[in-house]
């Protein structure tokens, strides 16, 4: 019986492109939904607050104001987010030689570069206007960016890029 067709270990499993960056960006988006959720929970707020958060960033005051419907917008977001940041990672990763491919420098490089640009250029852009992370704080922020977004999107993204060449 030859059960090496049917059989895919870790050794033969493809990484394509697509599958690294759709990975990478849902458990990114996955434990970071999760973190802030329980933070607020356990901070005493209700469980959607940040997701009408996220949201208010495209609405504003709007989203903070509306009901469930607000919550699901800024989930899309968040994940919209996440695997894009995960399809720039891929695209920068694979074209500029220079970028490390070892998944855990790339992983830590990853989060403090999404926390910065969403800080101090996407926030400020956004219908938010400013950004959310106080400096003197910066450096918790970015221990759990690296934790909870880089690492899981770079592990994914490396193995795709690992299985490209």
């Amino acid at each position: 019986m030859n059960t090496t067709a049917a059989t895919a270990t870790p050794s033969t499993y493809r990484f394509t492109p697509l599958r690294g960056i759709l990975l990478g960006g849902f458990f990114a988006g996955l434990a970071d939904t999760i973190y802030p959720t329980v933070k607020t929970v356990m901070g005493g707020g209700e469980w959607f607050r940040p997701w009408k958060g996220v949201a208010s960033g495209l609405l504003g005051k709007t989203a903070r104001d509306g009901g469930m419907e607000m919550v699901a917008l800024g989930l899309a977001l968040h994940y919209f987010i996440c695997i894009s940041a995960a399809a720039l990672l891929y695209l920068l990763a694979s074209r500029v030689k220079f970028v490390p491919r070892q998944w855990i420098v790339l992983g830590v490089l990853h989060g403090i570069a999404f926390l910065l640009t969403m800080n101090y250029v996407i926030l400020p852009l956004s219908a938010i206007g400013r950004s959310i992370y106080p400096l003197e704080q910066l450096h918790i922020h970015a221990f759990w960016h690296i934790v909870l977004v880089g690492l899981p999107t770079a592990f994914f993204v490396s193995r795709a890029l690992a299985t490209r060449s």
